[in-house]
């Protein structure tokens, strides 16, 4: 119990930054409660299709913990850490590039008879970022329960909920569910960053932070490319044609930078060597 019930306020502050913002959206809107609900459910709605990438992450969570515990009296624990935080965000920028680059498709998923859910795409590649660093940060949060100091797991935890209602208190009534999107971000980017500082402290990974945060930002520019592309007004065959070439692109950087590290993986090797 010592140990176990810090996690239960990591729980509970994680299910207030997931869910408390569309209720302060109905509640802060200034409009009228027609418009409160409509931004709500245009939020939800898009909301949905960040979730393609939160399964992965919770698939990931749970093979990871058992493992990362298992590995926790290892020699080289602290370097399987990092690999393994490397190549999920690897994993996790393909999936953000394969929601964000084709949303022209993923939106139908949200239902063709409220056209008007469409409007809320621009906060698709917001949240799905946010998500990221949320995953970033469950793989950062190995130390604390290593060390047994999950309650300071918990008061980050809480810190990233502080966040989350007081920027939406603040400019829900100017953004609406902008505000949202970008208290979340705020959010999951405070804890990733909380953890890794105090991580680093008390448990010391060597974290490839270099690669992870060019991944990142190369998934970002490629999305960026790709939306001015589109402003071309080109077929959407064509659209569709520029975002496969873009992930081929990020897929071909990443063979290259992580030759060595996929030369040593037996199914991949075959590959590599083809390439």
């Amino acid at each position: 119990m010592s140990y176990s019930w810090p996690l239960i306020i990591v729980g509970f502050g994680g299910m207030i930054n997931e869910t408390i913002d569309r209720i302060m959206l109905l509640k802060l809107y200034p409009g009228t409660i027609e418009e409160a609900f409509s931004q709500s459910g245009i939020y939800s709605a898009n909301y949905k299709l960040a979730v393609l990438i939160v399964l992965f992450i919770q698939a990931f969570r749970m093979g990871a913990e058992p493992f990362f515990f298992k590995q926790s009296t290892a020699e080289n624990a602290q370097r399987t850490y990092a690999r393994v935080m490397k190549f999920f965000v690897i994993a996790c920028c393909f999936c953000f590039l394969g929601v964000t680059l084709f949303l022209d498709i993923w939106k139908y998923f949200m239902g063709t008879k409220r056209p008007e859910y469409y409007t809320g795409l621009k906060v698709v590649p917001i949240l799905m970022t946010a998500k990221i660093f949320l995953g970033i940060y469950y793989n950062l949060s190995i130390w604390y329960k290593i060390k047994n100091k999950n309650l300071t797991g918990a008061w980050i935890t809480l810190g990233g909920a502080a966040i989350t209602i007081l920027f939406n208190w603040i400019f829900i009534p100017i953004w609406g569910y902008m505000a949202c999107a970008i208290a979340t971000i705020l959010c999951y980017g405070f804890m990733m960053a909380v953890s890794y500082t105090l991580g680093q402290k008390h448990y010391p990974v060597p974290y490839a932070w270099k690669k992870i945060l060019a991944y990142i930002v190369i998934c970002l520019l490629l999305f960026g490319l790709h939306q001015a592309f589109i402003q071309l007004d080109l077929n959407r065959w064509i659209n569709r044609g520029a975002a496969m070439a873009s992930i081929g692109l990020f897929a071909l950087l990443v063979l290259n930078v992580e030759r060595k590290e996929f030369a040593k993986m037996p199914f991949i090797r075959k590959f590599i060597k083809a390439v």
